[in-house]
């Protein structure tokens, strides 16, 4: 029983170790446009690949939100911390200043 108790321990403490957040540096190549209900917007980067953020119309922005209209103006890479959901277009959580390190 001990070691079936100390066995659950070991995997519960390390599936946060399992859930790592992806991070991807994007050059923006276009913002398309907020979806018909206004709270999330959608933009492409140069590789092709969409990313959506979803910030209740603007009233909820997400961190460094501001980071990618500044990007899609200087063509600047921005670091994109996305959400472990892999449905397409990927959702961003944050965003970063430069290169993803």
């Amino acid at each position: 029983m001990k070691k079936l108790l100390l066995a659950l321990s070991c995997t519960l403490c390390s599936l946060p170790v399992l859930a790592k957040t992806e991070h991807v540096t994007v050059t923006i190549k276009k913002i398309e446009g907020y979806g018909e209900s206004g709270d999330a917007y959608t933009f492409k980067a140069t590789s092709g690949k969409r990313y959506m953020v979803y910030n209740a119309g603007g009233s909820q922005p997400i961190t460094g939100e501001r980071l990618i209209t500044q990007a899609v103006k200087t063509k600047q890479p921005i670091c994109l911390q996305l959400a472990a959901d892999a449905s397409q277009p990927r959702m961003v959580d944050a965003v970063h200043a430069g290169r993803c390190k």
